[in-house]
């Protein structure tokens, strides 16, 4: 569980230092990275404990991709949703803001590069147990 955590504020820092330069202030760039590592956090744990074992075994794995996509899509929705009213109630409404549906393909693209990335972290290490003699 701590290695967890170390390792979602390990996430959290590398995307907050290399994007602070696109929002106007630090408490936006804290919130709008908070709320976008919290998002993937959740698909991460979704897809983990929840999806991929009941999916798995089945075997039914076009639902599996479909439910994954529906839960990173809401999961989206709702931090893009959250990541723009803290940015109008803090700054107004921002001109340099990209868009709806940009945000939407940047941030759910971000929230499936962190499945994924978890999902191969899982494969490496039960990888790594198995050749480990006990």
């Amino acid at each position: 569980m701590l290695l967890h955590i170390v390792g979602w504020l390990g996430i959290y820092a590398i995307w907050f230092f290399s994007t602070r330069r696109f929002h106007p202030t630090l408490s936006l760039a804290f919130a709008a990275t908070a709320i976008l590592v919290s998002a993937s956090a959740i698909a991460v744990y979704i897809n983990r404990l929840v999806l991929l074992p009941r999916f798995a075994r089945s075997g039914s794995w076009g639902a599996y991709v479909g439910a994954l996509l529906a839960t990173v899509l809401l999961l989206d929705f709702a931090a893009v949703l959250l990541i723009q009213f803290i940015y109008d109630r803090i700054w107004g409404p921002d001109p340099l803001r990209f868009g709806f549906w940009f945000n939407m393909g940047s941030d759910g693209f971000i929230i499936l590069l962190h499945v994924a990335a978890a999902a191969g972290a899982a494969w490496l290490a039960r990888l790594i147990r198995a050749r480990v003699p006990r």
